[in-house]
Parts: C-alpha cells; sequence; structure tokens
C-alpha cells in the first residue's frame, strides 16, 4: 500500500513553524526579544440576505464561513433532521452536502 503524501497546507505550516523557529534562536543568540507577530484581524463584508428568493440549501449557509469541527457537526445533523422530515429533497441534500465539504476547515 502507497504512503499518501503530506498535504501543501501542512508544508506550508512546517516551514512556518520552521521559521518562527529559527527567528527565536536568532533574537536569543543576538540577546533581543524577537518581533511580536501583528495580529491579523478579519473583516467579512456585511451582506444584505435574500432569503425570500434562496433555497432551503443557501438559507442553511448564509452568512458562514469555514465551519470548525463542532460546527460542521451541528450542520451534519441539523441536515440530517431536515431530510428525514422532509424539508429536503434528495438532490437538495446532496447540495448540502457539497457545500459542507467546500466549508471545512
Amino acid at each position: 500500500m502507497a504512503k499518501q503524501r503530506t498535504t501543501f497546507a501542512k508544508l506550508q505550516r512546517e516551514r512556518a513553524k520552521a521559521a518562527k523557529k529559527a527567528e527565536k534562536q536568532a533574537a536569543r543568540i543576538n540577546g533581543s526579544k524577537p518581533a511580536p507577530e501583528p495580529e491579523v484581524e478579519e473583516v467579512l463584508p456585511e451582506v444584505e440576505l435574500d432569503l425570500e428568493n434562496m433555497t432551503t440549501v443557501e438559507r442553511l449557509f448564509a452568512g458562514k464561513g469555514k465551519l470548525s469541527a463542532p460546527e460542521l457537526m451541528s450542520m451534519t445533523e441539523k441536515i440530517q433532521r431536515l431530510h428525514q422530515r422532509g424539508d429536503l429533497t434528495d438532490d437538495e441534500l446532496e447540495d448540502a452536502k457539497l457545500e459542507l465539504l467546500e466549508r471545512i476547515e
């Protein structure tokens, strides 16, 4: 069985970690403190939502960006309940699944 390759994102994280470690070592050797990392605020543009003209799947994901693991689980459960109740058709369920995959962090 073939060994799975490392993802590009993982390689980037490892390189960033190694660069940060090297920067700290250089700062210790030179006797100065490393420069603090600037805090980055994520600014989301305000979007006016037209809920009346949206599909059920669009309404479920309206205003949500990437989903963390707990958010992903709660959305999965919510979608499954809606499908079992008959509020989501099979096609809408497939669309919701695809949308969930796109929003995984």
